[in-house]
């Protein structure tokens, strides 16, 4: 057999080339490389009739056989990207044990079949926004990857006006949640009356579960509306709640230059 499992690191092989098992999984529409690592480990994954565990594991795909379940591997679709702005009340998952609605179960509703792509980055149920959606498994990696700290932007209602101390707290100091310690890149007051609270705009550079909700938390506040308007170089200006569309050329140009492995640079 012709698998090899070396950790080596270069440039991006071709798709003649040895390139990691996730990484080809991911092309084939498995899921994110974390989530094909996660297939490998549990023993799904057979490369030449031979079960593969080790993370790691690189392959030729002109020479060597991969199947998933005992099937052959679904041609690869080509890469598609969309954006969507989720409203309030759905859960960014495939499927929810309680039968509770999901974005896709939604976007089915609006004669969206959409079940095969990804979703990059969570939103709670009740945060609302912007939503990448995308088969492409290596974009889905370089975008959520932490060592990436790619830029999203949210807007925030909370019931008062933040002090000086506590946004010098969540954005220089960082504030616990858990046993962890959360940033916020910038927070800045927006000039949006509301009878409920004060509006805020936050940048963020990390993906915590939860993270906006837990540093408000910290400082005494909960939150209000929670909405993604920005991941990367996408907006979410003009799209309305519950409407999908395709990513442009520039948008998904942009994408692919902030996540690129060997581009990006850790913020320090």
């Amino acid at each position: 057999m012709s698998v090899r499992t070396t950790l080596d690191q270069t440039s991006p092989p071709g798709d003649n080339e040895a390139i990691r098992l996730n990484r080809y999984l991911a092309r084939h529409n498995l899921g994110s490389r974390r989530e094909c690592d996660r297939l490998i480990a549990a023993g799904k994954v057979a490369v030449n009739g031979a079960i593969v565990t080790e993370l790691g594991t690189r392959i030729d795909p002109k020479h060597d056989t991969v199947t998933f379940e005992g099937e052959p591997l679904k041609p690869i679709r080509p890469p598609e990207y969309l954006m969507y702005h989720k409203p309030r009340g759905q859960l960014v998952t495939a499927h929810d044990p309680q039968g509770r609605e999901t974005i896709y179960d939604a976007l089915e509703r609006a004669r969206h079949n959409l079940r095969h792509l990804k979703y990059v980055g969570r939103l709670d149920r009740n945060s609302e926004g912007l939503l990448i959606l995308t088969n492409d498994g290596d974009l889905v990696h370089a975008l959520t990857h932490p060592r990436f700290h790619v830029k999203k932007q949210y807007e925030v209602l909370v019931g008062r006006a933040l002090k000086p101390r506590e946004i010098e707290a969540m954005v220089k100091e960082g504030v616990e949640s858990d046993g962890a310690v959360l940033h916020a890149g910038a927070i800045r007051p927006l000039p949006k009356a509301d009878e409920r609270g004060v509006w805020y705009e936050l940048d963020l550079y990390e993906g915590k579960n939860r993270q906006i909700r837990r540093m408000f938390d910290a400082v005494g506040l909960d939150v209000i509306r929670l909405r993604r308007v920005q991941f990367g170089v996408v907006k979410l200006r003009g799209l309305k709640r519950g409407a999908v569309r395709p990513l442009t050329e520039r948008e998904t140009a942009g994408l692919k230059k902030l996540g690129h492995p060997l581009r990006k640079k850790p913020r320090s």
